[in-house]
């Protein structure tokens, strides 16, 4: 259905032009147009709306009516629609503003509850503030009240403190007192180290504290420790013997038994070695070739071709077996020779006195091997001022090794292998030409 507002504006222009002209109808023109207008004929009236004689209207005018008519009866038939259109809508719109009344209502209520129910909550928050006031009015009171009392226990305990540190400082005090009377106990304060320069004096070894011990086994890191010190005492003094005290040593790294060779030989000051224990292999090799020498009567000194541990091809395993004969070579001919008797001598002596090749022999009998220069009952160690704290010995049920001496100075480390057995873990050998020459019958020493 077409509405008004979908016609052109031309056509309601058409219609306003009909429309005046069906009440004013356009005058008759003259016949004659260059005659003057006679007098005025009387006027015919027309009613509005009345029919017009077809005679009187030209065709233009005709047709104008005509289509006036037509657009007359579109706009009563377009009038109706609308009207009937406007009648739906208002149907269709009826529940539409019923529903829209009924949410309003609602929504009037939900606003005059939620007003109300702000209220009550306004009324409750405002009893809970009074509440929370005196609570807190209440708990300030309290509160008071406790740090009152935290401050008399302060006081109190200020008091107490007080007494205690007096007490402790008292106790502390005799503590002190007994400590110092303990340490003093434990220091010899009336003797003092005795240096000489025959440190044997009536079979009596006199030691002082240019002392160096050697324990463990030989190794770069113990030899380090040992040179270290055979210089330092030189730059100290030339004038009295460095002693080099050996409790138990299986020997080492020929390398490094060779660097502290060099350094006793290198001496300013006389560099003698004492046996006390066992001396083997390489460690042997030093006490003999020293400057002068000492031991016990029972003291063990053994000697023994070197060893070392091969690994490789047969054409390696024959290189290293030269290398390690060179090695031998060089440091045991020194020590036939103080024997009196040839390398191959003394080789077959080893052998002729023990089947392994391990000619041990006690002190005295080394002395007259030429092994030591002299053997002492006694030996005093003048620099041993205080004593040692007691060595913890571990739970039996530890499987902890004995600490072989020197461990921090050696480089050498207790461990357990996956059996349970203890062994002593030696330092790789740094030197390349270097060899070990130990003696370990039990295989307690094994290389890392």
């Amino acid at each position: 259905m077409k509405t008004p507002s979908s016609y052109p504006a031309w056509l309601f222009a058409c219609l306003a032009c009909a429309s005046l002209s069906a009440q004013n109808p356009p005058s008759k023109p003259p016949a004659n147009p260059t005659a003057l207008p006679s007098a005025p004929a009387q006027a015919t009236t027309v009613a509005p709306g009345a029919p017009i004689a077809k005679e009187e209207l030209t065709p233009e005018q005709k047709a104008a009516m005509k289509e006036v008519e037509r657009m007359r009866a579109e706009k009563s038939r377009i009038d109706a629609e609308l009207a009937l259109a406007e009648a739906k809508r208002t149907e269709e719109l009826a529940p539409l503003n019923s529903e829209t009344a009924k949410l309003q209502a609602e929504r009037a209520l939900r606003l005059a509850k939620a007003a109300a129910e702000a209220a009550a909550l306004e009324d409750e928050r405002a009893k809970l503030e009074r509440q929370a006031a005196l609570e807190a009015a209440r708990s300030g009171a309290r509160l008071s009240e406790r740090n009152n009392k935290i401050r008399e226990l302060e006081a109190e305990a200020k008091q107490l403190q007080l007494e205690s540190a007096n007490t402790v400082s008292r106790l502390s005090n005799e503590i002190s007192r007994f400590q110092k009377e303990e340490e003093a106990r434990k220091i010899a304060t009336k003797a003092k180290p005795i240096y000489l320069k025959e440190p044997l004096v009536n079979g009596t070894l006199i030691i002082s504290d240019r002392r160096i011990a050697l324990n463990g086994a030989v190794t770069e890191q113990l030899a380090d420790y040992v040179c270290q010190r055979i210089n330092f005492y030189n730059n100290q003094s030339a004038e009295f013997p460095i002693f080099i005290v050996v409790d138990n040593s299986p020997g080492g790294s020929v390398a490094s038994g060779y660097l502290i060779q060099k350094a006793m030989a290198a001496s300013k000051a006389p560099v003698y070695v004492v046996v006390k224990g066992f001396a083997a292999s390489m460690t042997a090799v030093i006490a003999t070739l020293a400057e002068r020498s000492f031991c016990y009567p029972n003291t063990m000194i053994l000697h023994h071709q070197a060893s070392n541990n091969l690994r490789g091809n047969m054409t390696m395993l024959k290189e290293q077996v030269e290398f390690t004969t060179k090695w031998f070579e060089r440091l045991a001919t020194p020590v036939a020779k103080k024997m009196g008797l040839s390398l191959d001598d003394f080789v077959k002596q080893m052998y002729a006195n023990d089947s392994t090749g391990d000619w041990q022999a006690f002190g005295d009998k080394a002395k007259e091997l030429k092994w030591i220069d002299q053997v002492v009952e006694r030996i005093e160690e003048t620099a041993i001022l205080d004593l040692l704290p007691v060595a913890q010995v571990p739970p039996p049920a530890m499987p902890v090794p004995v600490k072989p001496p020197q461990t921090e100075v050696s480089g050498v480390v207790a461990k357990v292998d996956d059996k349970g057995r203890p062994y002593f873990e030696l330092p790789s050998l740094s030197n390349p030409f270097d060899a070990w020459w130990v003696y370990d019958p039990q295989g307690l020493y094994r290389v890392r």
